[in-house]
């Protein structure tokens, strides 16, 4: 069964020291490499200006994957995890809510 997850981040120590743009790219490469070693599909990724964090939706095999690219994100200081968790759109999640509402 597949697993959407939804994070927020902000850059990590490796991000936040690059000084030039092509330092950058290759950084955005390890990430996207990251991604791609643990079957992450970015289905939508980008900046929330208001709060200040990255946004990504991504889909994975399972959560266990999600988990483990976060893990590895973090430790190669990459990304810095602000929340993460399950993404369930309206349509699967409207269901479960009336189900849940109505005490069924």
């Amino acid at each position: 069964m597949s697993y959407t997850s939804i994070t927020t981040t902000t850059p990590g120590p490796r991000m936040l020291a690059a000084e030039t743009s092509e330092e950058g790219d290759a950084l955005l490469a390890e990430v996207f490499g990251v991604l791609a070693a643990n079957g992450g599909e970015i289905v939508l990724s980008g900046q929330d200006f208001a709060r200040g964090v990255n946004v990504s939706i991504t889909k994975y095999e399972d959560s266990a994957a999600a988990v483990k690219t976060q893990i590895e994100m973090s430790a190669k200081g990459l990304l810095e995890f602000v929340s993460a968790g399950p993404f369930v759109a309206l349509d699967e999640w409207w269901p479960i809510a009336s189900a849940a509402i109505n005490d069924n």
